[in-house]
């Protein structure tokens, strides 16, 4: 060779940090006649007022954008919105006013959050008040129902057909100083009806094969949970390498949200729930997956206890659940909250739906939302790991002669592959996501494959990081 100085250029992973996570997520919706969105066509959603323009005002795709973009503005996030079905029914519900009004007064109604006030003068009856709010609800197109009066009588219709109509609230006079006029009485027939919502088979056709880490949908029904929890097991598997985790909003007392807990077992799935919220259950969904996404990327094995739900309108005192009632709560699948007191909601505990083993045994072991999440992270860093330091490796016996004479780093080992893991465990342990480390690693194994000579077999055990949750301890006093 020609005399001088030759170098090759090439770089070295041994000390490589943990590899970014591309957290990615997508929002599933529901869309009206006015959106000028295509039915099943992806949108990258960068604005909250896109929502308005896409899926329509008033639309459970407008109100699931902004709650969104109000919870996280950083990850990159997607929507795709479905139709209403076609043969499905829109709830209704209606305010029953009496009168006519004895003293002068506003009088304020409330569809979810917006508050609908119209004034009351001494002598106006029941049929000019329900005309009144009905006019002012029409001057205001991003509600989600339609209102038409008649005889004292508000009928409200959801603009959408399908389930997610019942999941509008319906209320009078909810702020402190709010009253009703003396003459005036107003009885309140909660949305009811609704049925029928889209298949998310045909969103989920859509998005095969495409890398979305975090999911939200507005669908709570049996057939949708039963497609959902499928298609996320899917991409869990070892060849699917498409790991997500979905967020659903339920409305209902104590025994409706435990029977919509039981509607699935799956550790990809987490379903937030409450009773008379001012928000509706997709607004919940979008904004716990929203906080979540963003945290869980940042740390994906730290609690998400305390964190605030921007937006999200707590229930009352009284329709909030008791202690035991949120335990057993827990247990069936259903995510917790506290209310603080200014009326906004904070996360308490979110959990995964999975309850039970495939036979049938129950099972701790993918409750919390941080063991799915942090297996993800492990799992994603450590093949990017392999992918990038042995992109074209030879594989060999360990101590064979081929292995011991590789001077290039061409030729790798089921030893070589163990100490490699080894120096990600200890990554993963600095970061506080997994602990005992140095036992877990014992019970490690590296073993080539005796038929297939180009698979190594290996098994690797980890311990993810507790958190804080209880403390149980023993007051003593001495006499």
């Amino acid at each position: 060779m020609k005399p001088g100085a030759y170098m090759e250029v090439k770089p070295s992973y041994d000390r490589m940090g943990l590899a970014e996570y591309p957290a990615r997520a997508v929002i599933f919706t529901q869309m009206l006649a006015s959106g000028t969105a295509q039915p099943l066509r992806l949108y990258q959603i960068t604005q909250p007022e896109q929502g308005t323009a896409l899926f329509g005002a008033g639309s459970v795709g407008q109100q699931m954008v902004r709650a969104w973009k109000k919870g996280n503005r950083i990850t990159e996030v997607w929507a795709i919105a479905c139709e209403d079905h076609a043969e499905g029914q829109a709830a209704t519900g209606s305010f029953a006013i009496t009168g006519p009004a004895t003293a002068a007064g506003p009088v304020a109604v409330y569809i979810n959050e917006v508050r609908i006030p119209v004034a009351v003068l001494v002598g106006t009856t029941a049929a000019q008040i329900a005309t009144s709010l009905a006019a002012a609800m029409t001057l205001m197109p991003d509600l989600p129902v339609t209102a038409q009066a008649a005889n004292g009588t508000l009928t409200l219709t959801a603009k959408h057909k399908g389930e997610v109509g019942n999941g509008n609230d319906l209320a009078v006079g909810r702020l402190v100083g709010d009253f009703i006029p003396e003459g005036v009485g107003i009885t309140v027939a909660p949305m009811t009806g609704g049925a029928t919502n889209p298949d998310v088979e045909d969103a989920l056709d859509v998005i095969a094969g495409q890398w979305f880490t975090d999911w939200v949908l507005p669908w709570d029904d049996a057939n949708n949970f039963a497609k959902l929890s499928g298609e996320l097991a899917a991409r869990y598997q070892a060849m699917g390498k498409l790991d997500a985790h979905a967020h659903v909003g339920c409305r209902g007392a104590f025994s409706s949200l435990l029977t919509k807990g039981g509607l699935t077992n799956s550790p990809f799935i987490s379903l937030c729930g409450a009773k008379n919220s001012p928000s509706p259950p997709w607004v919940w969904a979008a904004t716990q997956a929203a906080v979540a996404t963003f945290q869980l990327t940042n740390d994906p094995s730290r609690q998400l206890r305390g964190l605030v739900l921007p937006g999200v309108k707590a229930p009352d005192e009284q329709d909030l659940f008791e202690e035991t009632e949120q335990n057993l709560l827990l247990k069936g699948g259903m995510s917790t909250f506290s209310r603080l007191a200014d009326g906004t909601v904070s996360l308490d505990r979110v959990v995964t739906t999975y309850k039970r083993s495939t036979l049938n045994v129950e099972d701790r072991a993918w409750l919390d939302i941080m063991v799915p999440k942090t297996c993800s992270r492990i799992r994603y860093d450590w093949n990017a790991y392999v992918d990038l330091t042995y992109p074209r490796a030879k594989l060999a016996d360990d101590n064979s002669r081929a292995a011991n004479a590789d001077s290039s780093g061409v030729v790798v080992t089921p030893k070589k592959l163990k100490g490699s893991w080894a120096a990600r465990c200890a990554l993963y342990e600095i970061r506080a996501w997994i602990e005992r480390v140095q036992e877990t690693l014992q019970r490690a194994r590296f073993e080539r494959d005796g038929d297939n000579r180009t698979r190594v077999n290996a098994r690797q055990p980890i311990v993810i990081i507790g958190n804080l949750m209880n403390l149980m301890g023993s007051l003593e006093f001495e006499v």
